[in-house]
């Protein structure tokens, strides 16, 4: 059974927008909600880096809490993203048959590092509840979320690293196209912007100094980021029965690999991300030259940006509109898929792509968007790579 998808709502909850219209006019401005934040001293002395590193960057900390929350900071961000999802699409709950494919590249880990702080006598602040720990698992979110719908549907929750967000399509595509239901949420959130991450990204020498600049000559590293986005998809005749407002773009395909190769670093021969990129093409029916723009992974670290164009430049003509948007959200890591997923989608609404923010003197030989462009926009995808060799790609058309 063949059935076409298609995304009937979506929800934002990014540093430059708690929602879809402020993120979507900030960006198209080319606003970023970048600030400068120092490494705090204790994790510069722990770590002891010879790098130097004055500071990294990261979200403005406006909904930064003083005391553990009895719900996680990254549950609360998904809820809001979800919220509005369904709102737009139309939809009124409960919604008993709707599956659910939310997931997380870090889940709860803030609350994991501040539960720990307490454990050791080192929290300031109310102590935690104690069934709390429950929200530490990886399953956690998508539950809560589920919850709310009040959904018997089946319940996922992917975790890829910073290619989470495209899993989650592909799953909630699945469901649908299995007939294990006529709609269902893909949703990912990340609010890991805490110590831990700091140090780690700091140990790999990775992070930036003055800011986010992709596919740029004066890149340094990336911006750590939080937030979330959820979208709703549904079979087409689902949404005709309903009366549906308004279809953003359809799920044409995907494609999921892993280069088993390294931890962090992506393969040198790029060959598993190469066909993730010609599954996805292939399943959608598209030749590289039916791709009008890619919203490209773009963390502006000197690596991956590097093999990344180097990725495109293999495959596609040099008409095909790139941007990275990462230089507005920062790299919110599991989150941020979904966040540009729905930049596609509302690029198709507006035929309208967005500028590669961040963008100073190009490192590379690509068609990046340097200000908002009209385009006679048909097709786009998504690209996202993860730590572990996560290789996603996903195509959106319009319907």
């Amino acid at each position: 059974m063949s059935r076409k998808v298609i995304v009937t709502g979506i929800g934002l909850v990014t540093a430059i927008g708690q929602d879809k219209a402020t993120t979507w006019e900030n960006l198209l401005q080319g606003k970023s909600g970048i600030e400068r934040s120092p490494i705090p001293d204790r994790i510069r002395a722990r770590t002891n880096s010879k790098r130097e590193q004055s500071g990294c960057l990261e979200i403005p900390a406006a909904w930064v809490d003083r005391k553990i929350s009895a719900e996680p900071r990254a549950q609360r961000f998904m809820r809001q993203a979800v919220k509005e999802a369904i709102a737009d699409a139309g939809l009124d709950l409960p919604l008993p048959n709707c599956g659910v494919a939310i997931g997380s590249s870090r889940g709860c880990q803030r609350e994991l590092e501040q539960f720990n702080q307490f454990l050791k006598g080192n929290w300031q602040g109310e102590p935690p509840p104690w069934d709390s720990f429950l929200n530490l698992l990886p399953s956690a979110i998508s539950a809560a979320i589920a919850s709310d719908l009040k959904t018997e549907s089946a319940v996922l929750a992917p975790m890829a690293a910073c290619a989470t967000a495209n899993w989650a399509i592909a799953q909630a595509y699945e469901l649908i196209q299995t007939g294990q239901c006529d709609m269902a949420i893909a949703g990912t959130t990340d609010a890991a912007i805490t110590e831990l991450s700091i140090a780690g990204f700091q140990q790999l020498g990775v992070l930036a100094k003055t800011g986010a600049y992709p596919f740029s000559i004066e890149r340094e590293g990336l911006v750590l980021g939080e937030g979330a986005a959820a979208l709703v998809l549904e079979s087409s005749e689902s949404a005709l029965k309903r009366g549906s407002r308004h279809c953003y773009g359809q799920i044409l395909g995907f494609g999921l690999t892993n280069d088993a190769c390294h931890p962090t670093s992506p393969s040198d021969d790029y060959q598993a991300a190469t066909q993730a990129v010609q599954s996805c093409l292939q399943r959608a029916g598209l030749s590289p030259q039916d791709v009008g723009y890619i919203n490209a992974h773009g963390t502006a670290t000197k690596l991956n940006d590097a093999h990344e164009a180097e990725l495109i430049g293999r495959i596609f003509s040099d008409s095909t509109y790139v941007s990275g948007t990462k230089g507005a959200t920062g790299h919110a890591l599991g989150a941020t898929g979904m966040m540009e997923a729905a930049f596609c989608l509302l690029a198709l609404r507006d035929r309208l792509l967005p500028p590669c923010v961040g963008l100073q003197t190009p490192a590379f030989d690509l068609n990046l968007i340097a200000s908002p462009k009209e385009s006679p926009l048909e097709t786009t995808l998504s690209f996202s790579f993860g730590f572990g060799g996560q290789n996603a790609v996903v195509a959106f058309g319009r319907s």
